[in-house]
């Protein structure tokens, strides 16, 4: 579930360093479209194409585009500034404009007496409206990509806090039990047993801290720390509690949330009658791609009102880790929950 979300600057800026290039190169082509199509001076004339004034042409505004683009696209600029800058690059780009005359001499218009010349205001005012344009669409572009990733981050958040809170349901819970059944065994003086019991509880324990750090475990992982949550079990429920498990060996590297069984047990234990006439049997079993834990129903006489906050907290967690549903059936005097496994 934790995704890691990395705010690289390199891959964003080189982005936008090919988006400029290609804007500019179509700027360029758009801004010369006449002269390449029909070679056209801007008095009308036909003059004889040449190719160094093709060059000097699209070098010329690809460079005017390039720093007229990219200052729309620096993110710390508020609109009106990035406006100023842009109109100032074009103003002193349009003064520096080379020309050719017709004796084939370079000069700088602004020397030759020569400022105002339509065709090029006019290809210079496409190309500032452009970059202008551009840069608002980056702007509210990044925006919403900055959006979506802040509502992906805390996505991510919330849903790890609700895991944390539903997890740490668990430990109280089980602990809560688990003294009860040890305060029993003392009681009854059965020293013997309560040492061997707290031996087991510190192993399942031990199990839950280790299991604190990661959010799925593997099937087997569940299997060995039930079967020693089971010992503790029989011990309070000697010759009335049994397990049978049939596991096939090829699932037991699939995942499942960690401390799915538990619970289960749990409920079965606490919402069943087991005496030494009726023992409670609980069946594991594995079956394509499930896990399927069931019990027969025995109803206590006084069965004290359920809150259903094991099921719950288990239903939940499978929603938030791995996006599927446990599926609870209850068939005449059957109880069965399965539990997807996933696979590695």
């Amino acid at each position: 579930m934790k995704r890691m979300i990395r705010y690289g600057m390199k891959p964003v800026r080189y982005r936008i360093v090919v988006i400029n290039v290609l804007l500019a190169l179509a700027l360029t082509l758009l801004v010369n479209f006449s002269f390449f199509l029909i070679g056209a001076d801007p008095r009308g004339r036909r003059p004889p194409i040449r190719t160094d004034y093709v060059v000097v042409q699209v070098v010329y505004f690809f460079v005017a585009s390039w720093a007229v683009v990219s200052l729309n696209t620096v993110r710390r600029f508020s609109l009106v500034r990035k406006i100023l800058l842009s109109v100032a690059a074009t103003v002193i780009f349009y003064l520096l404009v080379p020309g050719l005359n017709r004796s084939g001499e370079w000069y700088v218009q602004l020397s030759a007496g020569r400022l105002y010349n339509p065709f090029l205001v006019m290809k210079a005012s496409f190309m500032l409206v452009v970059s202008v344009l551009y840069g608002k669409i980056f702007e509210l572009l990044y925006q919403k990509q900055h959006i979506t990733i802040e509502n992906e981050r805390l996505k991510n958040e919330n849903l790890q806090t609700q895991y944390n809170m539903l997890a740490n349901q668990i430990s109280p819970h089980f602990l809560f039990n688990s003294l009860n059944s040890l305060s029993m065994l003392v009681r009854e003086g059965q020293n013997e047993n309560a040492q061997l019991y707290i031996d087991r509880l510190a192993d399942t324990f031990r199990y839950m801290l280790r299991s604190g750090r990661s959010e799925l475990a593997t099937l087997s992982e569940e299997l060995d720390f039930i079967e020693a949550y089971l010992y503790l079990l029989t011990i309070r429920y000697q010759n009335k509690l049994f397990c049978d498990m049939s596991i096939d060996e090829r699932y037991r590297n699939w995942r499942l949330p960690v401390l799915s069984l538990q619970p289960l047990v749990e409920n079965a234990v606490k919402h069943n009658s087991i005496t030494l006439a009726r023992p409670l049997r609980i069946a594991i079993r594995t079956e394509g791609g499930m896990l399927t834990v069931s019990n027969p129903v025995i109803p206590k006489i006084d069965t004290p009102p359920g809150t259903g906050i094991g099921l719950k907290n288990l239903s939940s967690r499978y929603r938030l880790l791995i996006s599927r549903d446990i599926r609870v059936v209850r068939e005449n005097e059957l109880f069965r929950v399965e539990l997807p496994l996933v696979k590695p």
